[in-house]
């Protein structure tokens, strides 16, 4: 486990570390989860352990546009997003934008880039089969 955080944390931690690859949940879906274990944990201490588990670099958070939450995840390598417009769910797009196409986006911003986030939208294929036929494009 992760030395030097409170028990709460770890705990947090742990279940973050529980999610299978490509799974994400929000901050109030972990503290359902946190509180169904451990009744005393309350919401602000759920909320506090994602920011510290953050900050450190151990799960990652994810602000998706149109998403009306952030999700997260274990820290991992660097990947893309795709997000269903129309049910929410978000799933994992192994995807990795190459050193030159950075170099390039950086020179033409004239700043030096450290990070990005990209996301994919679009309707899922469970939403699109779901949908009346004569809504399907």
């Amino acid at each position: 486990m992760v030395r030097a955080l409170p028990k709460n944390y770890e705990r947090i931690f742990a279940l973050v570390c529980e999610l299978p690859p490509g799974v994400h949940r929000t901050a109030g879906e972990l503290f359902i989860e946190a509180h169904a274990r451990y009744p005393s944990m309350g919401v602000s201490t759920v909320y506090r352990g994602l920011m510290r588990l953050r900050d450190l670099g151990l799960i990652a958070e994810i602000q998706l546009p149109g998403a009306s939450s952030a999700v997260y995840e274990r820290a991992a390598a660097s990947h893309a997003h795709y997000r269903c417009t129309s049910c929410g769910t978000v799933l994992d797009v192994q995807y990795r934008l190459s050193s030159d196409v950075l170099q390039q986006v950086a020179a033409q911003i004239d700043n030096p880039i450290s990070d990005f986030s990209l996301t994919f939208h679009g309707t899922c294929r469970a939403c699109t089969n779901a949908a009346p036929r004569e809504l399907r494009a």
